[in-house]
């Protein structure tokens, strides 16, 4: 009796330890989704054969990453988690393909380090000495349904990778996903 109310405990507990998405508490974009989305753009972007050319006939190409777009419905993404989303997809091309490009400071973000007066940094030009030729923005989307049985959203995130003295966009990429709870597990 005793192994018995032990292998019935065991398969008890292991389902116990899932988390909010996995038991369908919560609808939100989550770690997991930073870490499948940015993978995937991140690749998406280097593989792509117009990235390609354009780092063939130009070299490093110069990108400065903007903020994300929120576009949500119903979803409050603050700045800091937001930004992961695109500051990830920088990290993993400098890291994975530092010869391809070169990594422009935000003006926003140059002119907060320099308000914050920091002792012996040299913050270098000016934001209008070195121009980007290429900028990475995310916009994302989404459309939640909240009804008495549950929630479901479903989430369209696009990146792109523009060229700003044409305006023409280079590469676009985008991930989607649709998540569900059930009213009773809703966090």
């Amino acid at each position: 009796m005793r192994k018995l109310s032990v292998l019935i405990l065991i398969p008890w507990l292991l389902l116990g330890c899932t988390n909010a998405v996995q038991s369908g508490h919560n609808t939100a974009l989550d770690s997991v989704d930073l870490v499948k989305m940015t993978d995937d753009m991140a690749m998406k972007i280097i593989a792509d054969p117009q990235v390609q050319d354009a780092i063939a006939q130009q070299g490093k190409l110069r990108v400065v990453v903007e903020p994300v777009e929120n576009d949500m419905t119903a979803e409050i993404l603050p700045r800091g988690p937001a930004d992961a989303f695109t500051a990830r997809v920088r990290m993993l091309l400098a890291n994975h393909a530092p010869d391809k490009f070169t990594w422009i400071m935000n003006r926003d973000a140059f002119y907060h380090l320099r308000e914050q007066e920091l002792e012996d940094v040299d913050l270098g030009p000016e934001p209008g000495a070195i121009n980007p030729q290429y900028a990475l923005t995310a916009k994302f989307s989404s459309l939640t349904d909240e009804n008495s049985h549950g929630r479901s959203s479903y989430y369209l995130c696009v990146y792109e990778l523009t060229d700003l003295s044409h305006r023409d966009v280079l590469w676009t990429g985008s991930y989607e996903v649709k998540k569900t709870a059930v009213r009773g597990f809703l966090d």
